[in-house]
Order: structure tokens, then C-alpha cells, then sequence
């Protein structure tokens, strides 16, 4: 108990107040994952047919692990043709597993860097659909990856 002013205060009856800080991280790009059995050489070919776009290869992307190994995942990136916009295509899938393990069931992961709202997100997903060396096209949630920094920041 403590006196406090001529009243005692009992401070095992006092309520705790919880405060719950809820953080939702804010990525700077937006996630289509892709199903196709093709090469990547191939479906960024006809990405860049289909979107106007100009993917070129680029270093691959290299992930060290100290209980798997090194894993190295093909990466290819477009600057978007000038609508400010820029793309990476991204394999899911190198010899020895998966750059994203919660997302086996597709192969490549197509990073969209920019100021995007959804209309625009859901025509470009419309328009890969179209693409006969595509199974399918989801939109993907990065906060749902338990290791969203393996993705490129830029």
C-alpha cells in the first residue's frame, strides 16, 4: 500500500492498461506470382512482347545461407518502357529449392516497383493471363513471406 495524500492506494487493484502497437510494413512494390513451365529466357520474351516492356538479364540474385547453402535464382528487370515503373522477373525455383518456400506452387515472382493502385495491377495480371506460356497470375502479399528481404529492394 502507499499513503498518498491521506487516502491509502492499494496498487494490486489497479488495473494494467495494455498499449498494442500494431506495425504493418509498407513495400515499395507490389508481387504477381506467375505459374509457367517455361524457360525464363522464354517468358520474359513474352512479357516483353505482351506488356511493351524490355526485360534484360542481369546478375542473379544470391542467397547464402548457412544451413541450406548458396542459392542462386535468375533475375531479369525492365525500367518499364517510361511509365516510371520498374519490373523484376524473378525465378521461384534453382536446383537446390525454392526462393520463396511458402509459394511452391508457382515459378517465377514479377516485382513491380512504383506508384501502382490496383486497377493497374489487375490489367497487367489480365494481360499475362493472356499469355499462352502462363498457367496462371496471382496477386501475392509480401507480409505474408516469412523472409519478405529475400525479394530485391530495387
Amino acid at each position: 500500500m502507499v499513503y498518498l495524500l491521506g487516502n491509502y492506494v492499494n496498487l494490486k487493484k489497479l488495473k494494467k492498461k495494455v498499449h498494442k502497437l500494431i506495425v504493418s510494413s509498407i513495400n515499395p512494390y507490389k508481387v504477381l506470382g506467375i505459374s509457367s513451365h517455361e524457360n525464363d529466357y522464354r517468358l520474359s520474351w513474352a512479357l516483353n512482347r505482351k506488356l511493351d516492356l524490355q526485360f534484360r538479364k542481369t546478375d542473379n540474385l544470391l542467397i547464402r545461407s548457412a544451413n541450406e547453402g548458396d542459392k542462386e535464382f535468375s533475375v531479369f528487370q525492365s525500367d518499364g518502357n517510361g511509365n516510371l515503373l520498374k519490373l523484376n522477373l524473378i525465378s521461384n525455383r534453382c536446383a537446390d529449392g525454392f526462393l520463396i518456400r511458402e509459394m511452391k506452387n508457382i515459378d517465377f515472382i514479377l516485382q513491380i516497383f512504383g506508384d501502382i493502385d490496383q486497377d493497374e495491377l489487375d490489367t497487367i495480371a489480365a494481360k499475362l493471363k493472356t499469355i499462352n506460356l502462363v498457367s496462371t497470375v496471382f496477386e501475392i502479399i509480401p507480409d505474408n513471406f516469412k523472409k519478405p528481404e529475400y525479394l530485391p529492394s530495387e
